[in-house]
């Protein structure tokens, strides 16, 4: 049986409720791995050299990546403009203690007709892709012991 820890509150204070729709269970192991999962089981090895796994931060790039990715070929093939396969880099600045920015750059055949490329980045970078958005305007994150 675990044992429950008590979070520290200041007096009077409680946890607020929170209603999650997305949720992912991870296990960190000695290694230096750990194995995310998914609600259907999928799984991912993260490791923290990145030998085995991409590393935490290579995810985060990852998941900025392939969020605005997956948001463009769908936007470029509604228009009827199919851009798949769509590559993509990410790259950015660490410093000690954050990344201080990140730039997507989407490589795509000079036949592509640019002004739809141009609206269909422009409505994933503003309005469609949530971990771009969400990094960019911030999200509050809590630890809790459970």
């Amino acid at each position: 049986m675990a044992r429950r820890i008590r979070p520290s509150l200041a007096i009077g204070r409680s946890l607020p409720s929170m209603d999650a729709n997305r949720n992912l269970s991870l296990t960190a192991n000695e290694d230096g791995t750990v194995i995310v999962t998914n609600r259907h089981g999928t799984q991912v090895t993260i490791d923290l050299h990145g030998m085995r796994g991409l590393t935490p931060l290579e995810m985060l790039l990852a998941a900025v990546g392939s969020c605005s990715a997956v948001d463009i070929v769908e936007l470029m093939r509604k228009q009827r403009a199919p851009v798949a396969p769509l590559a993509v880099d990410v790259e950015g600045l660490k410093d000690d203690q954050r990344m201080q920015w990140l730039r997507v750059t989407y490589h795509v055949a000079e036949e592509v007709d640019a002004r739809k490329f141009e609206r269909a980045r422009s409505k994933t970078a503003d309005d469609l892709c949530t971990v771009s958005r969400t990094l960019t305007h911030g999200c509050p994150v809590e630890h809790v012991v459970g």
